[in-house]
């Protein structure tokens, strides 16, 4: 591949989200949204494992007043079945729902945030068991 055509952009490392405050998002993260604990450098970031590169938590982030909604950069978590389920289980552990599940051509979208108002999407593709 030639030099101007190669990509600048390779394989995903990891995918930070800043918060301001860690310790709360790291229980939040674990024990709301069911993310697995990786471990991470005390008083700086946090790990959890995804399927591909891990979700780190960054200290040094600044809340917002309520959920950034769908701008900027907005990282995706796919699950098999069940999204309906999912959203109402997040629902009753009090966490919130930014956009209510929409069936899209490819599936069905929801979006939640964090206690920082950072969003996560939440996809389900067409084919698995709703």
């Amino acid at each position: 591949m030639k030099p101007e055509t190669a990509p600048l952009l390779f394989d995903v490392r990891r995918l930070l989200v800043y918060v301001e405050d860690l310790d709360r998002a790291v229980n939040y993260y674990r024990d709301m949204l069911g993310f697995k604990p990786l471990g991470g450098v005390a008083g700086t970031n946090f790990e959890f494992a995804t399927s591909g590169a891990p979700l780190v938590l960054h200290r040094d982030g600044r809340a917002a007043d309520s959920a950034r909604d769908r701008v900027g950069f907005v990282p995706s978590f796919q699950v098999q079945a069940g999204i309906h389920e999912l959203i109402e289980t997040f629902r009753r552990r009090g966490v919130r729902i930014v956009h209510e599940v929409l069936e899209v051509s490819h599936g069905w979208v929801a979006f939640i945030s964090d206690l920082d108002g950072n969003v996560l999407q939440i996809y389900q593709a067409k084919g698995g068991s709703d």
